[in-house]
């Protein structure tokens, strides 16, 4: 009896920090989106000239090629900003999958150590 409730408290334990690691994987997923609108935001409506010269598949991969790639920020303190903002929180998904695979190992061990 007490092996069935032991692996009760494992799968619960698993389950429960996948649900906390996609939560979490969520928001950042989703602070990233509302941060790369933001500065598309902004430089459409503070830089427009730069913003129209690109074409439609610039457009939709700038905020990539912008945040990891320029080392321009057209003179805009703003600009700057954001694009170190964004960057802490991409690393920070990096981190958050680091231990999200770390999770799963420890998981995936411990259920093995089961009965």
């Amino acid at each position: 009896m007490s092996g069935d409730v032991s692996q009760t408290g494992v799968n619960n334990l698993f389950w429960a920090g996948t649900i906390l690691w996609v939560g979490l994987w969520a928001v950042f997923v989703a602070r990233l989106a509302w941060l790369d609108v933001r500065l598309r935001g902004h430089l459409a409506a503070h830089h427009p000239h730069r913003w129209r010269r690109l074409s439609l598949s610039e457009r939709l991969t700038w905020s990539c090629w912008f945040v990891f790639q320029s080392k321009e920020d057209y003179g805009d303190p703003l600009i700057g900003a954001r694009r170190r903002e964004m960057l802490t929180v991409f690393f920070d998904m990096v981190l958050l999958l680091a231990a999200v695979i770390v999770w799963f190992v420890i998981s995936a061990a411990i259920a093995e150590l089961g009965p």
